[in-house]
């Protein structure tokens, strides 16, 4: 099963937010790299690859997973150049042809996705999500919220109103959902 991983990468931030300690957020970040690692599941992240990503894909690797990252070199929209360096960290590149179409990627050729927190980009990321929801467009199963990387606990209604593919899983049941996940 393909699994991608959207979050925050300002943790200072992120921290702040949540009111999670940085110790907090890594530990949870960790278990889900595990987690999907020991699943043998396949791992995909945007090459913006800090905060929770690297946090995740760090442990994934270190666990013997193989991260893909997807990347475009199209800086038409936003820059490219300052994130081409963290391509060192993947075992599989995989380019797409522009921001566009590698955060849509993201969020709809995975079988799962694992929000570990919430910030601007993972709202825009959320946004692609619902609409494809709406469309009945891509792979995507089920969406998994982290309880304890969501404020209260949930995503806002913005978000969660439309989409009935939510889970919302503490940190100690991952690995059981996504295990039932994987029999749908």
């Amino acid at each position: 099963m393909k699994i991608s991983i959207l979050g925050p990468t300002n943790l200072n931030k992120f921290s702040k937010i949540t009111g999670k300690s940085s110790e907090e957020i890594e530990n949870i970040a960790k278990s889900i790299g595990k987690i999907i690692a020991e699943n043998n599941h396949d791992l995909v992240v945007v090459f913006g690859y800090a905060g929770m990503l690297k946090l995740v894909g760090d442990s994934y690797k270190e666990n013997n997973g193989k991260l893909e990252m997807l990347y475009t070199e199209n800086d038409y929209d936003w820059e490219t150049k300052i994130y081409m360096k963290y391509l060192e960290e993947a075992d599989i590149k995989t380019k797409k042809e522009s921001w566009h179409d590698m955060l849509l990627s993201l969020v709809k050729d995975s079988d799962l996705v694992i929000c570990a927190g919430l910030s601007a980009g993972v709202f825009a990321e959320l946004g692609y999500m619902e609409w494809n929801h709406q469309e009945n467009k891509g792979n995507v199963k089920k969406l998994i919220g982290i309880k304890e990387l969501l404020k209260n606990e949930e995503f806002p209604p913005e978000i969660s109103l439309d989409m009935n593919n939510i889970i919302i899983s503490s940190i100690n049941d991952l690995d059981k959902v996504i295990k039932e996940v994987g029999k749908q």
